[in-house]
């Protein structure tokens, strides 16, 4: 089963490259593509920011010498991450888990529509979910094993360092995870009340290091900041009134600020939503059927060992046999904190994108298998065989579905307009500036492929559209409905006629009369 889970990983892999046809995000086009066509240039200020993290953009440069375009080898890389992390999440699960169902589990990830729409397509996400699982893994048997695993040891180093390398935020899942490795390490300290061994935690912390301190000598090097992150270096600069906390002109006008309540609501429903809803459903049920099994022979141990009777939990599974791998386990904890601890991370920094929760995928895998094993383990006493062999065949046919969805929107020809529009509206603005540079808004993917010059650098707030005028060409998608108001009142801004199936408006600066 693990096998097959990498073969249809590589298989959906293989397909991202083969009919790529166009960036879908526009994090990618605007931002990473952005800096890798920099770096293929030798523009190396433009290609390293201090607040965006770059080991996704190096990995690609790999592909970019092999003759891919930049933003297919960034997809190239979400692929690599995407298949690494199928082995991870089935080497995770076995911690808890017979291998069969873990394996099924391994199944499960590959085949989920969202990772695979949003972990394969050039977005950073891939890396950081291939990071956090693996971290895990090298934790929970440097726990298992008492810290005196070194390989363990560096291995989790690696993971926490490529965990801080590849997204901003990473840091703060990379501190949750040895935080709690950390309390483990004490836990057992003051159990056993002798000191653990110490030098496997000093050669994580280590070689965690070297991985913070490599991205802070690329920022010295190539931008003159010699620090992580330029973002949170800031924000903890203004945090402590280091620095004054700047203004952020307005840019369109404000809506009603939301509810505290409805705030939370709204990133416990993008939690939800980012971890595929069907699996969300199931690892509920999981937790569930856990606890249960945990209470059941708490209380059977307690009351009814003599007379061996039995409980309802007893009752849940066939048999009246409550899988031996169904014991508390206080790992466990460390997988739903983490879900937890990453959902307050993007709730303080303000960000609620529910693609930023994909992780919950594999971290809650384990509550997700134990609810299919319990289907399972129930079809296998009641079905007939020929009826057990169609309930096989449907789960396959369920999951070729999954995968079907997930890369449903490379045939899309949605996506392919962007490119055509872009390249057709690039055209247009160097025959009337060709060393113009374009304000482009937000979601705009189409800018990419226009291959102008940016006015507002990459990171750089956006400026008050209302005043704004130092560029040449105004660029806005046509369903970029809160902008285009602001855009269309201004006197100085022309537009230029562009076909009728293109997905963007042109606006031409001009001097006011």
């Amino acid at each position: 089963m693990l096998l097959a889970a990498i073969l249809v990983g590589v298989s959906i892999s293989l397909t991202h490259l083969i009919f790529f046809n166009g960036i879908a995000y526009r994090d990618t086009a605007n931002v990473y593509a952005a800096m890798l066509r920099s770096l293929v240039s030798g523009a190396y200020s433009d290609a390293f920011h201090p607040s965006i993290p770059s080991l996704n953009v190096l990995f690609a440069r790999i592909f970019t010498l092999c003759g891919m375009e930049p933003e297919r080898a960034l997809s190239a890389v979400s692929c690599v991450f995407f298949v690494a992390t199928i082995p991870f999440v089935y080497l995770l699960l076995k911690q808890f888990l017979p291998a069969e169902p873990a394996a099924f589990g391994a199944m499960l990830f590959t085949c989920a529509p969202k990772a695979i729409r949003f972990l394969c397509a050039g977005l950073l996400d891939s890396g950081k979910v291939f990071f956090l699982v693996a971290a895990l893994f090298f934790s929970c048997r440097l726990v298992r094993e008492k810290f005196r695993a070194f390989g363990m040891a560096v291995g989790f180093g690696l993971a926490l360092g490529g965990l801080s390398l590849v997204r901003s935020e990473g840091i703060g899942n990379a501190c949750v995870l040895f935080g709690f490795t950390a309390l483990f390490w004490l836990w057992d300290a003051w159990r056993e009340k002798r000191v653990l061994p110490v030098l496997p935690l000093l050669a994580t912390v280590a070689t965690w290091t070297l991985a913070l301190l490599s991205r802070a000598w690329i920022n010295w090097h190539f931008r003159g900041r010699f620090i992580y992150d330029g973002r949170l270096h800031d924000g903890l600069s203004q945090l402590f009134g280091a620095v004054p906390h700047p203004s952020e002109p307005s840019t369109v006008p404000l809506e009603e600020q939301e509810s505290a309540l409805s705030g939370w609501l709204e990133l416990i429903r993008k939690n939800i939503v980012g971890n595929y809803e069907l699996y969300f459903g199931f690892a509920v049920a999981g937790m569930v059927l856990l606890v249960l099994a945990v209470y059941g022979r708490r209380r059977s141990a307690s009351h009814a060992q003599a007379s061996g009777a039995h409980n309802l939990t007893d009752y849940l599974w066939p048999g009246r046999a409550v899988p031996d791998y169904l014991k508390w386990d206080p790992f466990f904890l460390v997988l739903v904190a983490s879900v937890i601890c990453n959902a307050l991370i993007f709730k303080l920094s303000h960000l609620d994108t529910y693609r930023y929760f994909l992780l919950n995928i594999p971290l809650f895998m384990v509550f997700t298998v134990i609810t299919c094993w319990w289907f399972w383990s129930w079809a296998v006493k009641l079905l007939p065989r020929p009826l057990l062999g169609i309930a096989l065949a449907a789960v396959v046919f369920v999951l070729a579905l999954q995968v079907r969805n997930g890369v449903d929107n490379l045939f899309s020809g949605d996506t392919r307009m962007p490119v055509r529009s872009g390249l057709a509206v690039g055209e247009i603005m160097r025959a009337e500036k060709p060393d113009g540079r374009v304000f482009f808004w937000y979601a705009c993917i189409e800018w990419y492929y226009s291959g102008m010059k940016r006015a507002i650098p990459i990171e750089t707030p956006p400026p008050d559209c209302r005043t704004f005028a130092d560029f040449d060409f105004f660029l806005v998608r046509k369903d970029e409905d809160e902008i285009l108001p602001v855009i269309e009142a201004r006197t100085d801004l022309r537009e230029m006629p562009l076909p009728l199936e293109s997905t963007v408006r042109l606006f031409r600066k001009v001097e006011e009369e």
